[in-house]
């Protein structure tokens, strides 16, 4: 494996030895791969045909929306400073600036973020797959996007009915938001206005930003159908206030931005405390306004305290959280999404350590059945999961036999 890098590498060596101290960002590394592997004349991924009737596939036929990019405000000086940063370190082997702008829309549109589920932080870097970005978004995806190190591998998450990269699916924005929060952010960064299946169901949406019936005694979720409150299914209110109103508003305006700045100072190592007492807050004054079980934006505060929770060992609460959101995760992810796998998994683990084998021991198991599924019996993961799982039996004997 070394050896066949260092083709490539022996080239970004000398241009790296020549920046020194300063260092390239990592796109104008992979950039410059590209570029080198392109001269080469490696153009395809002949090891990757997962589908029937699968299209030759080279570096030439992946999308770059180099025009729409080009003429694009928001990304005039993203792309200025590309051209600049690869020249400098690509120094008399950069190619022209028409070609630095082809091969950065290709990777802007289709590099995968490559993860490290095992360990923190779980970002290693991107990459390029010429052959898996030939598979389109959905926002229920079917396809699963799985690396065991910097190999991708592409599972089915449900049964597909047709072998074909144009029935299958994987994601390409973050699922646990509303559906005009993934717009968002598909639009700018693909260039494409989402019309998913989940993004035509007005139903799921319309969950995801519930809120509390003002009757204190009524646990059941408030649907706001474009400005208007929906009167209570259960208990029938509809006593919805200009205050009742405007708190929703400005929640549901602040929440989103606030979560980001939370979760990218989780990223960057702050400490869980620090962390924790934020989500506390935030999660007090949604409290009363937006659904505690239902709303997307409680789901996600109360899904970074659970982590922070984890991270300080503090496994009562930890469990609790993560048991709070599960139900509503099991309605907004697809089957045996690794975002659910996971999250029993953590439930698993957090009522192991608060002493309840039994509970516990039933999350590990279903866990570990959806991600053998999902990441294939060979995976770390799973080897990670059996372990728990006999571990949890071991105590779960111990406790049998010693009562």
């Amino acid at each position: 494996m070394q050896q066949k890098a260092w083709i490539d590498h022996k080239k970004e060596c000398q241009h790296l030895k020549l920046m020194t101290p300063a260092v390239p960002d990592e796109a104008v590394r992979l950039l410059s791969r590209i570029i080198y592997k392109i001269r080469r004349g490696v153009l395809e991924a002949k090891e990757w045909n997962q589908f029937e009737n699968y299209p030759e596939r080279t570096i030439h036929h992946v999308i770059s929306h180099r025009e729409l990019i080009k003429n694009d405000p928001a990304m005039k000086r993203k792309v200025a400073t590309i051209l600049y940063e690869t020249r400098r370190f690509m120094a008399n082997d950069s190619p022209s600036d028409d070609d630095i702008l082809e091969i950065y829309g290709k990777v802007i549109m289709n590099a995968f973020v490559i993860c490290d589920e095992l360990n923190q932080p779980m970002y290693v870097g991107c990459g390029m797959y010429i052959g898996p970005c030939i598979m389109d978004h959905s926002c229920y995806p079917n396809a699963i996007i799985t690396f065991s190190g910097i190999t991708l591998n592409v599972r089915a998450g449900t049964d597909i009915a047709v072998n074909d990269h144009k029935h299958t699916f994987i994601s390409y924005a973050e699922l646990l938001a509303p559906r005009e929060e993934r717009r968002a952010q598909l639009q700018p960064d693909y260039y494409f206005h989402c019309e998913c299946t989940q993004c035509s169901n007005d139903d799921i949406d319309r969950m995801m930003l519930s809120t509390k019936c003002p009757n204190a005694e009524c646990d059941a979720p408030i649907i706001r159908i474009g400005d208007d409150f929906q009167p209570c299914t259960a208990c029938t209110c509809s006593n919805f206030s200009a205050i009742y109103e405007s708190s929703v508003d400005e929640i549901t305006r602040w929440s989103p931005a606030v979560y980001h700045i939370l979760q990218q100072g989780e990223h960057n190592g702050k400490e869980p405390q620090a962390i924790l007492r934020e989500c506390v807050k935030y999660l007090q004054r949604q409290a009363g306004v937006l659904h505690p079980k239902w709303n997307v934006h409680v789901i996600r505060f109360k899904d970074l305290a659970a982590r922070c929770h984890f991270r300080m060992k503090a496994w009562t609460e930890a469990a609790r959280l993560v048991l709070d959101t599960l139900e509503a995760k099991r309605k907004y992810f697809p089957p045996n999404h690794p975002n659910i796998s996971l999250q029993l998994y953590f439930a698993g683990r957090a009522l192991m350590h608060t002493g309840k084998a039994k509970e516990g021991f039933c999350y590990l198991e279903e866990a570990s059945a959806m991600i053998s599924m999902t990441h294939g019996s060979d995976d770390p993961l799973v080897a990670l999961q059996t372990e728990d799982i006999i571990n949890n039996f071991l105590l779960l004997s111990f406790n049998d036999c010693t009562i």
